[in-house]
């Protein structure tokens, strides 16, 4: 190996993604995406008892407001993306999350959440899009590792988010409990073994949410000042909104792009919807929480986040191999599966087990969406498609979201939802297996004006 192959392979590529950085920043974004998912069902729970003026489903009603941007938000980020670079619109994002758990922190009223959830909907769409399309800028053979970090640091941040929170939340009765030096009692109520003698009331998160604002503080300044290399990426030209609204009208006209969106996207991604906004519920009618006290929710929370570092480490596998269309409509049909098994869980062990498969079918679901599709479109064509994906994937959603709250009430009818969205994400998996059948993906090429990389004019 001559001096120049060796300068090749040491240095990093031009613009490629500093996975030093980056995969950090996701371990501590996703711990602040876990927290808020054990505590804020808690926390609402706490509000209604403490003001009337807080329904009972709140919890189900910010998840509808939260998924809605997710029609628009991903179109955005990834023209923004495009434009000026993942890097910057994802520590742009991370900014933007920091006012949410300050506000949270004052308990605001009711009316206010709605607002919170849009806001969260919005910057969490502009963070995933441009993070996971960063995460896609390393070199070739380095695009499942990649993946496979990101994928995994889902659940190693989530991990200790509800661990965290319940450690926060219970801070008080757990310090008594040290400061006596029962241990053993502190461990078994800590870990839920035991349960607590507390609830916890809304002066008691207030601390969580301080924490989450810094952290979140944090990560923006950490992936916006380092999580990039020095160069352009790939010799990628330089982008101006002439050229990002032109890639726009570029991939409408892949055919690909719309089938896989179609299939994978608007209806592949149903079962994560309804786990978003219905398993507190269908957690409660099992006897794993009772008002704002946690009698094994934290449990179901720890499982579905371990279950996500085997599932990450799964993706790295598969990633960056361009997997065969029934590989896909396997993955999609496990989901599906999975979310007809915690419809019809009848106890805590049927629902333990179901969240178990589901959450390890989730991390491939998510990749589907993302970093698969993104293999099967034009390279330049990365954040655009990725936006564009996430947008249908948000559209189904919201729809769903918002049909399946008035179609049901959550709080007495948690099953119905599940059983729907397994039957919808049934229907993408056939129609994948269909599209592969008719012509397999891994075999198809794109078309040669598609395939080029357009050079950048001065």
């Amino acid at each position: 190996m001559n001096i120049q192959e060796a300068a090749y392979h040491v240095q990093p590529m031009p613009g490629s993604a500093r996975l030093s950085i980056v995969v950090p920043v996701a371990i501590i974004s996703f711990f602040y995406a876990a927290v808020l998912d054990y505590a804020l069902p808690l926390y609402f729970s706490a509000l209604s008892a403490a003001d009337q003026a807080y329904p009972a489903d709140l919890w189900s009603q910010l998840s509808k407001y939260q998924i809605a941007p997710w029609i628009i938000g991903p179109i955005v980020g990834g023209l923004l993306a495009r434009r000026y670079g993942e890097r910057l619109i994802w520590s742009a994002a991370l900014l933007g999350q920091f006012f949410i758990p300050l506000v949270l922190a004052f308990g605001p009223a009711a009316p206010l959440i709605p607002v919170i959830a849009l806001w969260q909907g919005v910057t969490s769409a502009l963070m995933w899009t441009a993070g996971i399309s960063l995460v896609q800028m390393v070199a070739p053979a380095k695009r499942g590792l990649a993946n496979g970090l990101m994928m995994s640091a889902l659940g190693v941040g989530s991990v200790f988010g509800p661990l965290g929170g319940r450690l926060l939340l219970y801070r008080h009765e757990l310090s008594a409990l040290v400061w006596d030096g029962n241990w053993s009692v502190w461990a078994a109520r800590l870990a839920s073994f035991a349960p607590m003698t507390t609830s916890p009331q809304v002066a008691e998160f207030q601390i969580i949410f301080m924490i989450l604002a810094a952290s979140t503080l944090f990560c923006g300044l950490l992936v916006g000042l380092w999580g990039q290399h020095q160069g352009r990426f790939e010799q990628e030209p330089i982008s101006d909104w002439r050229r990002t609204l032109h890639d726009v009208g570029r991939l409408a006209r892949i055919h690909r792009f719309w089938l896989l969106a179609l299939t994978i996207c608007l209806l592949g991604g149903l079962p994560l919807q309804a786990s978003n906004q219905f398993l507190p519920y269908r957690a409660e009618d099992l006897g794993l929480t009772n008002g704002a006290q946690d009698t094994g929710w934290i449990w179901l929370q720890l499982l579905r986040t371990l279950m996500w570092l085997p599932g990450g480490v799964a993706v790295g596998y598969f990633a960056g191999r361009r997997a065969g269309g029934v590989v896909a409509a396997a993955l999609i049909a496990a989901a599906a599966l999975a979310a007809l098994a915690i419809g019809l869980s009848g106890n805590g062990g049927q629902l333990f087990a179901s969240v178990a498969v589901f959450e390890f079918a989730r991390q491939f679901v998510r990749w589907l969406e993302t970093g698969y599709l993104a293999e099967h479109m034009p390279g330049d064509l990365r954040a655009t498609a990725i936006g564009c994906a996430l947008a249908v994937a948000g559209l189904g959603s919201t729809l769903f979201g918002w049909l399946a709250a008035f179609a049901w009430d959550p709080i007495t009818q948690s099953t119905p939802p599940f059983l729907m969205a397994a039957l919808l994400g049934g229907i993408g998996c056939l129609g994948l297996f269909l599209f592969d059948r008719w012509g397999p993906l891994h075999l198809r090429k794109l078309p040669a004006h598609e395939a080029v990389l357009v050079v950048a004019t001065e």
